[in-house]
C-alpha cells in the first residue's frame, strides 16, 4: 500500500484546553520573570544564590503581583527622591537611571573583607555631611589624564554648575565615589530596550486578543481573566522600573580604611539592599502622581479585573461562588487598606518622609489583615480555639509596635478636632 503525501495543512480554527493553559502560563511566567528588577546581590554570593533569590521574588510575584507593583513604585519614589536631592546638591546632570543604581545598592564600600552597599538614605546623608562625595565625570577624566600624563586641555570639559558646599569629615577626607554614567549602566545591565519591548509586545498581544473575544461575544475562560489581571500589574511594574538597570550584578566599590569616620557606621549594615527599602529623607517632589495614584491604580486594577469572569461559564456552582466570593474579598480588602492609608496620612502629624508614608501603608495593611482574621475567628470559633487566639495575638503584636504611636496620635488629633467643633 503506497503512502499518500499531503502538502501544507492549516491548523484547526479552534482553541483547545492545552492551548489556553499553555499561552496563559507562558505569558504569566514571561511577564513576571522579566518584570522583576532585583537589586545588586552580595558580592560573595554565587550564581546559584542569585537564581534562588530571583526564584523567591518570582514566587512573590505569582502570589501577589500587586505587591510587586507597589514595590516597583516604592523604588521609583526612592529613585526620584535621590535625584531630587542630587540636583539640590548641584548635580544637575544626575539621571533617574543613576538614582536607581544608588537605590539598588550599586555603590559599595569595601570594609573588613566585606562589600557593604550604601543605601539611598546614607548616600544622601553622608554626602551632606561630607563623609562621601560623587566625582563628576569631568573630575574622573581629569584624574585619568593626570595618571596617563595627558594634557588636560585635550579633554572636553562640560559646563557644570558648582556643587553646594559640603561639610568636611573629621580627617578632612571624603570617600570619593566614581561617576557612573547611564551609558555604563546600560552596558552593565542584562536587558535593554529591545528585550523589554518584546515582553511588552507579548503582553499587549494577549490583552488585544482577550478584548477582541469579549467584544465579539466569544467565550473566554477564568484563567484568561486572571492572566489579564497579572499582565496589567506587570505593565504597572514595567512603567515604574523602566529606567532601573536589569539584573546588575557588579557594583562600583571603594575601599575604606578602619581609621576613616565612616568605618564605625558600616558595622551591622546588611550586605544587600532590600527591595522595599524606604529612606528616611524629606520628600522634595510630589508623590501624588508618582506613587499614591499609580499604587492605588495597580492594586485596584488587579482586584477589579477578577470581575471579568463574573458571567463566565464554570464547571460547578461551587466553583462559581468561590470565584465571585474571592473577587469581592479582594476588592474589599484593598479598599479597606487604601481607606486606612488615607485616614492615617490625613490625621497623622508626622513629617512627610518616604519612610513615614511606607509605615502608614504597612500599618494600614496589617490592621486590615487583623480585622479580617479577627472577624473570621469570631464568626467561626467564638474565641474557643487556642491556636487561632495565639495567631490573633501575634498578628496584633505586629501592628502595635509600629502603629500604636501613629494611631494614638491620629486619634488624639481627631478627638481634639471633635472637641473644638463642639
Amino acid at each position: 500500500m503506497s503512502a499518500e503525501f499531503a502538502g501544507w495543512k492549516s491548523s484547526p480554527n479552534t482553541r483547545g484546553t492545552i492551548d489556553i493553559i499553555w499561552s496563559c502560563v507562558f505569558v504569566v511566567f514571561l511577564s513576571t520573570w522579566t518584570t522583576l528588577h532585583s537589586n545588586v546581590p552580595p558580592v560573595k554570593e554565587g550564581p546559584l544564590w542569585r537564581l534562588r533569590n530571583k526564584a523567591l521574588l518570582m514566587g512573590v510575584g505569582l502570589l501577589a503581583p500587586e505587591y510587586v507593583a507597589t514595590i516597583a513604585f516604592t523604588e521609583l519614589r526612592t529613585a526620584l527622591m535621590v535625584q531630587s536631592h542630587m540636583k539640590d546638591l548641584g548635580y544637575k546632570d544626575w539621571t533617574l537611571a543613576q538614582s536607581f543604581f544608588v537605590a539598588m545598592g550599586g555603590y559599595m564600600l569595601y570594609y573588613k573583607d566585606d562589600h557593604i552597599p550604601i543605601s539611598a538614605e546614607n548616600f544622601i546623608k553622608w554626602q551632606r555631611d561630607g563623609t562621601i562625595r560623587v566625582l563628576r565625570s569631568t573630575e574622573v577624566m581629569t584624574k585619568v589624564a593626570k595618571s596617563a600624563s595627558v594634557d588636560e586641555d585635550d579633554i572636553e570639559m562640560m559646563s557644570i554648575e558648582p556643587i553646594k558646599a559640603l561639610g568636611l569629615s573629621r580627617d578632612g577626607l571624603a570617600v570619593e565615589l566614581p561617576w557612573v554614567s547611564k551609558e555604563e549602566l546600560a552596558s552593565r545591565g542584562k536587558a535593554d530596550f529591545f528585550l523589554k519591548s518584546i515582553a511588552c509586545a507579548q503582553i499587549g498581544w494577549l490583552l488585544v486578543q482577550y478584548i477582541a473575544r469579549r467584544c465579539q461575544d466569544l467565550p473566554t475562560s477564568s484563567l484568561e481573566a486572571l492572566t489579564v489581571a497579572y499582565v496589567v500589574c506587570a505593565l504597572f511594574s514595567y512603567s515604574a522600573w523602566w529606567k532601573k538597570p536589569y539584573d546588575l550584578e557588579t557594583p562600583t566599590t571603594c575601599a575604606v580604611s578602619a581609621e576613616h569616620q565612616v568605618a564605625p557606621l558600616l558595622d551591622g549594615l546588611p550586605l544587600m539592599i532590600r527591595m522595599n527599602d524606604d529612606p528616611d529623607l524629606p520628600l522634595l517632589h510630589d508623590v501624588l502622581w508618582t506613587y499614591v495614584i499609580p499604587c492605588t491604580a495597580a492594586v485596584l486594577s488587579f482586584s477589579c479585573l477578577h470581575f471579568l469572569a463574573w458571567n463566565d461559564y464554570f464547571n460547578s456552582l461551587t466553583e462559581e461562588w468561590f470565584w465571585k466570593a474571592s473577587s469581592i474579598l479582594f476588592v474589599w480588602f484593598h479598599l479597606v487598606f487604601l481607606a486606612f492609608a488615607a485616614h492615617m496620612e490625613k490625621n497623622m502629624e508626622i513629617p512627610p518622609t518616604a519612610a513615614n508614608i511606607a509605615m502608614m501603608g504597612n500599618c494600614a495593611e496589617l490592621k486590615a489583615v487583623w480585622y479580617v482574621f479577627h472577624g473570621l475567628k469570631l464568626v467561626t470559633f467564638q474565641n474557643r480555639n487556642d491556636t487561632l487566639n495565639r495567631m490573633d495575638r501575634a498578628l496584633l503584636s505586629k501592628c502595635l509596635p509600629e502603629a500604636i504611636l501613629c494611631f494614638d496620635r491620629g486619634f488624639r488629633v481627631v478627638e481634639t478636632r471633635a472637641r473644638r467643633a463642639v
